[in-house]
């Protein structure tokens, strides 16, 4: 039973690293934040751990761990963002199942226990204590809805298991009866109540309507996030709970909390928006998946903006995203660099709490069927020069710049200024200070063309100057508080009122980014054959300081390199260096950008 729990192996090791202290951030707080998801087993290996290539479709552990995203924090808050949410942490089932392992954290079996698969605990707090010292906050990842067995014959799952082996759920009695789960998402009560998971893996499903599973569940919650100063947490298939059992859970975390709600239906959704206070912005996702695909709609994704604003009790606490570990990347819908660039843009620039997935700056193109989008990113390195990366490191400090100098800029929602099927332009921010957000789908080979806006209506005077934040261009508006912008490439545009970009670190001014300087690890990996014909990772590593926390006019050419020469130049040398033998071609490409 739960009340013998602190006496466990993660009990004792919490009493000796660590305090009783939840670290948690408000809503507000949050609110202004920007999220980078890693999932812990496919981020970075610790830099004293060879790797050889890992098999993603056969859905392997394939070694990341808490230590080597600790090491590798920089690369993420070079980016601009100042939260990260990791997998679940607890023990999983532990055997390699006809689906694979558990390497993602939702089959989980051991609720006071840690997965010793990403490391000892020690790292873990070594991990959250780092992110704390930079000023970011911490994100954990969970699951209240079902424990995970390794059902070996397969078939009739809910009479091959030995409930006996779940920490704390260990009877039968703690969990629903087993049905088929009706995906249609048209029957709420057989998505709340039936069973995940398959035959070989069956997820059974917690009776959260049951009193004493919805008083061990929080108080588990509440140790979790104590024990571990968590600020927030991302809650797994939320929609496979009824919403009702949230408030007290949520209450008892004592944290911000956003729910995984799988479902395309805004109304529906908001049910579970009112008793978590957050969810995961599942409706916005697929018109805007489709939206910025060649032959989307943009109208459509405006509209359900629309939408969502007359739904919800509060979009900008939605979590925003276009990929994560459960739908396809973008890249595996269109390899068109520009359109992704668009939606990475709209992410960030949206209304709601922004979070992109690891591996989106690198524009990768995995899918689902197998999980092929949850690509080992130390395989093809972390690279900082990247177009994605560099563009989504300017629109985060943007963002927050904007925030800054407008209080009322988070909480404001997006005014649809211009809508058709290839462009959709929105303003957000009080009136004459908002960041105006032009987005396209045409991708990187569109003819060169204009954008004509008329910005009399959202405050702005004639004869004020607006800078383009990506290329640093600036637009005087005319007599009628008009311009026209040219569009080229597909790229998108983010027009700031030039007189408030001061101290924002952007297009030559100065300016603070983050708590610290950025020093980025960039690994060079070269493979030999051996007599066996067995391949032998060589590996070497160069630190170097990609970019100060303070900005000044001789570094903010590195800063804004998103979009302009001094990128592209650094990108041919990036893939040049890449493409010799060895790490002499990297070593000779960082002396020429030193």
């Amino acid at each position: 039973m739960f009340g013998s729990a602190p006496a466990s192996a993660l009990g004792a090791v919490i009493l000796l690293f660590l305090d009783t202290f939840a670290h948690g951030a408000t809503v507000d707080e949050w609110r202004g934040r920007s999220i980078y998801q890693v999932v812990t087993d496919r981020f970075a290996i610790n830099s004293h751990t060879p790797w050889m290539p890992c098999q993603t479709q056969l859905g392997p552990y394939c070694g990341g761990q808490w230590r080597g995203m600790m090491e590798n924090l920089d690369y993420i808050q070079g980016m601009g963002f100042d939260a990260i949410w990791i997998s679940p942490i607890v023990a999983q089932l532990p055997q390699f199942t006809k689906d694979g392992q558990a390497y993602a954290g939702y089959w989980q079996q051991d609720l006071f226990n840690t997965n010793s698969r990403f490391g000892p605990p020690g790292d873990l707090k070594a991990l959250i204590d780092a992110v704390h010292s930079r000023g970011m906050l911490f994100m954990l990842d969970i699951v209240v809805n079902h424990m995970a067995y390794n059902s070996i014959s397969g078939g009739a799952p809910a009479e091959n298991i030995d409930f006996t082996i779940f920490n704390p759920f260990n009877d039968a009695t703690y969990y629903h009866n087993y049905c088929v789960m009706d995906f249609s998402g048209n029957n709420l009560t057989s998505l709340e109540r039936c069973w995940l998971g398959s035959d070989h893996v069956p997820l059974a499903d917690l009776n959260t309507e049951s009193d004493i599973v919805q008083s061990m569940l929080g108080d588990w919650v509440e140790q979790i996030v104590g024990n571990w100063s968590v600020d927030g947490l991302r809650i797994d298939a939320g929609v496979n709970v009824q919403p009702d059992f949230f408030p007290n859970f949520v209450k008892k975390a004592g944290v911000f909390a956003t729910a995984e709600v799988y479902h395309s239906n805004a109304s529906v959704v908001s049910k579970w928006e009112e008793a978590v206070g957050s969810t995961l912005n599942y409706p916005l996702y697929w018109p805007m998946t489709s939206g910025f695909q060649s032959n989307g709609k943009l109208g459509d994704l405006a509209d359900m903006i629309m939408t969502e604003q007359q739904t919800f009790k509060d979009v900008t606490v939605l979590g925003t995203f276009s990929e994560n570990q459960d739908v396809p990347r973008f890249g595996n819908h269109t390899g068109d660099l520009a359109q992704a660039t668009n939606v990475a843009a709209f992410v960030l620039m949206s209304d709601g709490i922004p979070i992109i997935y690891n591996g989106q700056e690198q524009h990768y193109r995995g899918g689902t069927n197998p999980y092929t989008n949850r690509e080992p990113l130390w395989e093809t390195g972390l690279n900082p020069f990247s177009p994605i990366y560099q563009v989504i490191s300017t629109l985060n400090a943007l963002r927050r710049h904007a925030m800054q100098k407008d209080t009322k800029h988070a909480t404001s929602l997006s005014t649809v200024v211009h809508k058709d099927d290839q462009t959709l332009v929105m303003a957000k921010g009080s009136n004459g200070t908002q960041i105006i957000s032009v987005f396209t789908n045409t991708g990187v080979n569109a003819n060169s063309s204009t954008l004509d806006l008329s910005l009399s209506d959202l405050g702005y005077a004639n004869g004020a100057t607006l800078t383009e934040v990506l290329t640093c261009k600036n637009y005087t508006l005319d007599n009628q508080a008009s311009l026209s912008l040219p569009m080229s490439g597909g790229a998108p545009a983010m027009l700031y009122p030039a007189a408030s970009l001061s101290n924002s670190s952007l297009c030559d001014q100065t300016g603070k980014r983050f708590v610290g300087d950025v020093i980025q690890t960039i690994t060079a990996t070269t493979y030999t054959a051996t007599i066996s014909s067995t391949p032998t990772v060589v590996q070497s590593t160069v630190s170097y300081p990609i970019i100060s926390s303070e900005i000044t006019a001789t570094t903010t050419a590195i800063s804004r390199a998103s979009s302009g020469r001094q990128l592209d130049s650094t990108l041919s040398l990036w893939s040049t260096a890449l493409g010799m033998t060895g790490l002499s071609g990297l070593l000779g490409c960082l002396l020429v950008l030193l």
